[in-house]
């Protein structure tokens, strides 16, 4: 039950990083959030690690290319995938983007047949055949109402767009899962594997700060003046991803990813009752994100 609890919690940790990015002033530089986050995760993930991570001569006695799978993982995941989801809730809106994440069991699971060797069974299969559905109900949702979401006081800026980062940061994430994999194959220990991942995430800012302005002024900017919903966003989504590791101690990858799925629908309660951030979705959005949910619990039971 806890492992349970702990996922639901994790779900609803994600749904409300989206919707805190949403309420972040659109002046405010989404990478500066980004940095809070890889911050805040080096910081939770080494706490955790301290506490119920391996004893630090079993991770010294590890493969070498270990530390090179945890960093891929973390440089997939915390900079890019993080980047790429900013501006996909920024660009199309929490509901919009929550859907189209979904799609990251669809390229996982294509990564994992092309690259481990992983079957998919007939259950799965079905599952990402109504991820790819639910994405092409999404993109040919109905003109007119397209149109009319894309104007007026709550509009997203640039929908297609948010699509293109959507995807995006579904398939840095996929990447990032298979990286993480392999890692954890020759080091099981989920706790280092995320703060080694942020490190990583960290020392490419600071690779960043060597060669580019923009990322000096970045830094500067989070460090000195953060804007306060990309602190809660930061907090939201570092706090939401420790949680699912935690969880995935105590039960199922099956469980924890269908718990998981519900952050679309709580992303939606919050971002259009409690903060009305964006308004009421069309029927052909709510149906996309019905046919995405099916989809992952296809693909985690499958």
């Amino acid at each position: 039950m806890i492992g349970e609890l702990l996922a639901l919690f994790s779900a609803f940790a994600f749904a409300s990083a989206s919707v805190a990015v949403a309420k972040a002033d659109p002046a405010a530089s989404g990478e500066g959030g980004v940095l809070l986050s890889v911050l805040l995760t080096g910081l939770l993930s080494a706490l955790a690690w301290l506490v119920a991570g391996l004893p630090l001569e079993t991770a010294a006695a590890a493969p070498d290319f270990t530390i090179a799978w945890f960093v891929a993982s973390g440089v997939l995941a915390t900079v890019w995938g993080r980047q790429t989801l900013y501006k996909a809730v920024q660009n199309a809106g929490v509901i919009r983007a929550t859907t189209v994440r979904r799609l990251t069991p669809f390229f996982s699971a294509l990564l994992g047949w092309l690259i481990l060797n992983e079957a998919i069974g007939g259950l799965t299969g079905v599952g990402l055949g109504l991820l790819a559905l639910s994405f092409a109900l999404l993109v040919f949702d109905r003109r007119d109402k397209f149109q009319a979401d894309a104007a007026g006081a709550n509009a997203p800026p640039d929908i297609p767009r948010g699509y293109m980062f959507g995807v995006l940061c579904a398939a840095f994430y996929a990447v990032s899962y298979i990286a993480r994999k392999f890692g954890l194959m020759a080091l099981p220990d989920a706790y280092l594997g995320a703060f080694i991942g942020s490190m990583a995430a960290l020392g490419y800012y600071v690779v960043g700060c060597c060669f580019s302005r923009h990322y000096r002024s970045v830094v500067a900017a989070a460090l000195r003046r953060p804007d306060p919903w990309y602190f809660v966003a930061a907090l939201c989504i570092s706090t939401g991803q420790i949680s699912q590791f935690i969880a995935l101690t105590y039960t199922g990858v099956t469980q924890v990813a269908v718990i998981n799925s519900v952050e679309i629908y709580i992303g939606a309660y919050l971002a259009v009752v409690i903060f009305k951030t964006e308004r009421r979705p069309s029927a052909g959005v709510l149906f996309a994100t019905l046919l995405a949910t099916a989809g992952v619990v296809m693909v985690a039971v499958g």
